[in-house]
């Protein structure tokens, strides 16, 4: 008989909130069962994987305290299941697959149209094409028609030809191209999220695929999953040599080739489509670290990234990314130093896409791009091996986790790798005493950032000024003795600090003033609007 083997995985959250999210799981068997550190079954889906055809992608749906781990055993075994009480709460998903379509026969399209519904969004699929059709958001049941493909632009690399493209450089020769001759689709439904997977083929007869879209709509129905994302995640390459990637989202939005972006990860910018005598495609591409999105008056389609990226608006209602490039030039100083890009790598970047009201986006695009950068870190601590006895554990007393307000963002939290003084000048007086100094890390003293993640008037309630007391925050961290506020290098006290001062219209009070005290009243802090404030926390050393 097969029996079961069993490995442990631990799941760490790494932002100072409460979620509730899915992670994925990569093993080699086709049924398993989860249980949580309680003995509990926990939701899971089990699918064959997209990346190969001898792994399975276990998704489990996890509840995790702000800056908590919890520990998760995965029974796993190598026969299917064949009752559903075998498998207790995990679902085992079935892929329906629909015929490859050639663009050639893309005469009549929007005639079998296939919905994918989640609480959020109604998903259209055309079946003559394989893209996705249109998007409906259903809090206010609006439509709006979009696609999804891969459009690639023919790149110079000839210095005697014109501008050429290289790591700094974009210069492409000419509009973009569509990069596939046919498309592939699977859907597979489940009970903790549906997956949608587009393969896209160079050539019509290609056995092996290009590019592909993995979408992933969450399935919310009785949890408290996070429902207004869809998750993509993409697979492109090997490229041809001197081809650059993008993937285009063409929609209905009237955005007059208008987008906003962030290139900093901090601040969005307004980028307005202009027209120049001499590389106008290339000099409306804007660099998007994190955050990226377009609209009209009525909606707003919004894309957060896990790396940075260049986004383009070329014309009405799209909003396209730059995620693969494949370069090669005879630049002597490039050749010389080996800065062309001619690799024949894969990639496989993740977007989550939003769309709503602009009021609703609001919302949720700030925070939604810290989550995207922030997931949870999952550390398989053994491999799969047969049951074995575990020593019992005396359980010790909750932890409570660490939780911000939700439009707070703890930006730092770590132990410098220095010891000197927080006085500046005594520091300095040590430095020019010429004496050999040991600096070794404090470990008592933690460097804190906590950032507000909204602009003035961006939110009705989310856009205030936020108090809190770090000292009741971070409680399940240990007991906070000291808090000494400094500024964002941690190198200088505030209070020593000459601040240059602009005239401003400013119509918020300011209530941050520093902090630099041992007194109960004096862990209490305020954080204004796309502030940022930066402290020493110590600890004290019985709680370390």
């Amino acid at each position: 008989a097969d029996q079961s083997l069993e490995q442990h995985v631990i799941i760490y959250n790494p932002l100072a909130w409460n979620v509730t999210t899915m992670v994925n799981i990569t093993i080699t068997f086709p049924s398993a069962i989860v249980y949580d550190d309680d003995g509990q079954p926990v939701p899971a889906q089990i699918q064959r994987s997209a990346q190969s055809n001898i792994s399975y992608d276990l998704f489990i749906l996890v509840e995790l305290g702000g800056l908590q781990h919890k520990k998760y055993l995965i029974k796993v075994s190598g026969t299917p299941c064949s009752k559903k009480s075998k498998c207790l709460n995990t679902y085992e998903a079935k892929a329906a697959v629909f015929e490859r379509r050639s663009v050639k026969d893309w005469r009549k399209t929007g005639r079998r149209l296939l919905p994918v519904l989640s609480e959020s969004y109604k998903l259209m699929f055309d079946r003559d094409t394989n893209l996705l059709h249109s998007i409906t958001y259903l809090q206010e049941n609006r439509r709006v028609r979009m696609t999804q493909d891969f459009w690639e632009y023919d790149a110079n690399g000839d210095v005697k030809a014109g501008p050429i493209s290289d790591n700094y450089i974009f210069s492409a020769n000419g509009s973009a191209v569509r990069a596939y001759k046919a498309v592939a689709m699977e859907i597979i439904p489940g009970k903790i999220v549906t997956e949608i997977r587009q393969y896209f083929y160079r050539e019509d007869g290609d056995k092996d695929y290009a590019f592909s879209i993995t979408t992933r709509v969450p399935e919310c129905s009785g949890t408290v999953l996070q429902c207004y994302r869809l998750e993509q995640s993409y697979s492109l390459g090997p490229l041809h040599i001197n081809t650059e990637v993008v993937l285009r989202t063409s929609s209905s939005l009237k955005n007059n080739r208008t987008l906003y972006s962030d290139d900093n990860g901090y601040q969005m910018m307004k980028r307005t489509y202009k027209k120049f005598p001499n590389n106008t495609l290339a000099r409306n591409y804007f660099p998007m670290v994190r955050t990226a999105y377009i609209e009209d008056d009525l909606s707003r389609l919004v894309l957060f990234s896990d790396r940075a990226h260049g986004v383009s608006s070329q014309a009405n209602g799209q909003l396209e990314v730059m995620l693969h490039r494949r370069l090669w030039n005879n630049l002597a100083w490039n050749l010389g130093y080996n800065l062309t890009l001619n690799d024949s790598s894969v990639v496989t970047p993740t977007l989550w896409m939003v769309l709503g009201s602009v009021g609703a986006t609001s919302k949720l695009h700030p925070r939604g791009a810290v989550e995207l950068q922030h997931r949870p870190v999952i550390m398989p601590i053994d491999q799969p091996r047969l049951p074995q006895k575990e020593k019992e554990l005396t359980l010790s007393s909750p932890v409570p986790p660490v939780v911000l307000p939700p439009n707070l963002h703890l930006l730092s939290l770590s132990i410098p790798g220095w010891n000197y003084s927080s006085h500046h000048s005594i520091h300095l007086s040590h430095v020019h005493s010429s004496k050999d100094l040991v600096s070794e890390p404090d470990f008592d003293r933690v460097l804190l950032r906590i950032m507000h993640l909204f602009e003035e008037e961006e939110d009705p309630e989310l856009s205030k000024p936020v108090t809190i007391n770090l000292k009741d925050i971070l409680r399940g961290i240990g007991e906070v003795t000291v808090l000494e506020e400094r500024s964002l290098t941690g190198t200088w006290d505030v209070t020593g600090l000459q601040r240059w001062k602009w005239k401003t219209a400013d119509t918020l009070a300011k209530n941050n003033e520093s902090c630099s005290s041992s007194g109960d009243e004096d862990f209490t802090v305020t954080v204004s609007p796309k502030e940022i404030r930066t402290f020493f926390v110590h600890f004290s050393s019985r709680n370390l």
